[in-house]
């Protein structure tokens, strides 16, 4: 009986309170603006121009993609993949959130990839990507990039 009783007030305790859908913890970030937003949206812009130059200055050297089945991989080699695709990828975000320090900043958005498999069907991809910058100088730069797809991908992207 107390096992019960200990539980049922353990469910209590996780319940949301007035009426939200969190569960406890700090706040949400609040929407992202400033340079570090104008940065993501020059990215996502960047990508869906197939302007491969803006990525190089946008992204730093030596900057890590991560992705979501345990790959780590310098961030050029996203950036060809997307830059060389035939069709060009649409990539489209939501729900741009993050932080900003003084050096450092993430940021997080809802993302949708349009793209057509090999067999020339169109394909779209859904997930949630995460951008750590870095400042150098006055500009802030990509330095992580973790992407992961909700479901499976057509190919290595």
């Amino acid at each position: 009986m107390i096992t019960i009783v200990a539980f049922a007030n353990f469910g209590v305790a996780q319940a949301p309170q007035g009426g939200g859908a969190r569960r406890g913890g700090p706040p949400a970030p609040p929407v992202l603006t400033g340079p570090v937003a104008d940065a993501v949206n020059a990215v996502v812009a960047a990508i869906n121009k197939q302007d491969a130059a803006f990525l190089q200055k946008a992204v730093a050297p030596d900057a890590i993609w991560a992705d979501e089945d345990g790959h780590f991989l310098p961030a050029n080699i996203w950036i060809n993949r997307l830059m060389q695709a035939k069709p060009a990828k649409k990539l489209a975000m939501t729900t741009l959130t993050g932080q900003v320090w003084d050096t450092g900043a993430w940021a997080a958005f809802r993302y949708t990839l349009d793209e057509t498999t090999a067999a020339g069907a169109p394909n779209q991809m859904k997930g949630t990507a995460t951008l750590a910058f870095k400042k150098v100088g006055n500009d802030w730069v990509v330095a992580m990039i973790h992407a992961p797809v909700d479901g499976p991908a057509i190919a290595a992207h």
